[in-house]
């Protein structure tokens, strides 16, 4: 309970372990949250790994994005308590919320959001960010902000333990989630034994018609610092 009444987790995938909550978020909330971030706004970046290097993020992921810090107002501290309620994870192993907006077209490929330390043994920043395998992002708890019309919905591609789609452009298996106001997705990009989980896998699927408004709020599998 979050002192508004019970709140219900729909199992969608135990493979990868996907569920969604209905009304989390309040419009309320919402209208504050892109109120503060919406000026903000800039292209979305991606984390490359070795050999994408000097590829642009473009390649991957067309969205515009604004990290919008707990200490920005009150709703957004009260919603990270809902939060780690939610998941039963300390705030102090959340990052800030990166708010969302995807317009007509616009889309995230197949993706991962855990750090892989063999994909990054060139970056030096990001094994140190994850402590060379130790540390990594374990839940996201995905916002979503906005009706949309058509499209723009959460791929996981692997459901099931189904292969790897043969491009990272294909929204076209597994299970797809659509996107409703006030809801949240939460799913886990760790396993139990520590590892990331390859079946993880997501992509956002381009819009088709409207505007998508969300937001990620990641969780980590140790607390955080102001150098992650």
């Amino acid at each position: 309970t979050f002192g508004r009444g019970d709140l219900v987790l729909e199992t969608i995938s135990m493979t990868p372990l996907v569920f969604s909550v209905e009304e989390f978020l309040r419009d309320d909330e919402i209208d504050i949250i892109l109120e503060l971030s919406m000026p903000h706004l800039a292209p979305s970046g991606v984390t490359l790994q070795d050999g994408h290097e000097n590829r642009p993020a473009t390649d991957w992921r067309t969205s515009t994005t604004y990290w919008l810090d707990s200490s920005s107002h009150p709703v957004v501290q009260d919603i990270d308590k809902r939060t780690a309620d939610l998941v039963k994870v300390p705030i102090s192993h959340q990052e800030s919320v990166q708010v969302l907006r995807y317009e007509h077209t616009q889309h995230y490929d197949q993706h991962l959001d855990y750090f892989s330390a063999e994909r990054h043994r060139n970056s030096l920043d990001v094994l140190k960010r994850i402590e060379y395998g130790y540390k990594n992002r374990m839940i996201t708890v995905f916002w979503y902000m906005s009706d949309v019309a058509k499209g723009g919905h959460t791929n996981f591609a692997r459901s099931g333990g189904l292969p790897r789609p043969s491009s990272n452009k294909d929204c076209s298996q597994g299970i797809s989630v659509a996107p409703k106001k006030r809801k949240v997705v939460v799913f886990y990009s760790m396993l139990p034994n520590g590892k990331g989980d390859p079946m993880s896998l997501h992509a956002g699927c381009p819009v088709e018609e409207g505007i998508k408004l969300s937001g990620n709020k990641w969780v980590w599998n140790k607390p955080r610092s102001d150098d992650d």
